[in-house]
């Protein structure tokens, strides 16, 4: 373990309201990542902690893999969790990236499970990037419980995972699921549709954030994952050059 002080950014949005962010974090809390924002982040402080909740879907690239790479190797120790993070995390375990939580560990066990499983709609950052859709991960845990409680039998239950699976992100909320279950020939009836109190996502953000709040107060950090030189491809340099960047920060990246 490293004891030190070391600068906290958390990109963060519709998968924790910002009442549920630990009273005693200290930390730049920036919204979702898009393509670049990891790379600037490491490039303000090299020894830089990095928090990646949530990130871009639609609307901007994603945060790409090599920036991460680039990154950590420049000193970086980076935490992925819940959304985007969790998804990042499990890709990159390998290379140093920390996955914590739930969906962290589904990801890793299921290689290859849809990016999307982890995407909602959201409502813009001004207006508090409250998520309208629910995430295929929480809609499988939810029917689940369904299951669980008697609601549904197990074959409504797969019935319902499958409609979930064949509607866009962007629609995926437990109403039209069901909804399309019934289109496709399943006979299911739900009493209760109201949404869980905390979602996966929630508890998954949480859980890496107490841990970084205590690690801030311990001054106790991951030891560098030892990773073989780092090598720019032409990829990631016009990665950066189309997230805006001078392409001379990089120079013998």
């Amino acid at each position: 373990m490293m004891l030190a002080k070391r600068p906290l950014v958390v990109f963060i949005g519709p998968s924790l309201p910002p009442e549920g962010l630990p009273e005693a974090l200290q930390a730049d809390i920036r919204p979702p990542a898009a393509q670049g924002d990891i790379a600037a982040v490491s490039l303000e402080a090299k020894d830089c902690v990095i928090a990646l909740i949530d990130g871009v879907f639609q609307g901007a690239p994603a945060v790409r893999h090599k920036e991460i790479l680039w990154a950590i190797d420049r000193g970086a120790t980076i935490f992925g969790a819940a959304s985007m993070g969790a998804l990042r995390a499990a890709e990159l375990s390998s290379f140093g990236m920390h996955g914590r939580g739930l969906i962290y560990r589904w990801f890793r066990r299921n290689a290859l499970a849809p990016d999307d499983a982890v995407a909602v709609l959201h409502t813009p950052e001004e207006l508090g990037a409250v998520a309208i859709t629910d995430s295929l991960f929480d809609l499988r845990i939810r029917f689940k419980q369904l299951r669980k409680e008697g609601q549904i039998t197990a074959c409504q239950e797969s019935a319902l995972v499958t409609a979930a699976f064949q509607l866009h992100y962007t629609e995926r909320h437990l109403k039209a699921v069901l909804a399309a279950a019934r289109d496709n020939g399943a006979n299911i009836s739900i009493s209760d549709l109201a949404k869980p109190d905390c979602t996966q996502k929630q508890l998954d953000a949480q859980l890496l954030l107490d841990e970084l709040t205590d690690r801030q107060k311990s001054g106790l950090w991951p030891l560098p994952t030892p990773a073989a030189a780092f090598v720019p491809t032409d990829a990631f340099l016009q990665d950066l050059a189309d997230a805006g960047f001078s392409l001379d920060s990089f120079s013998g990246a």
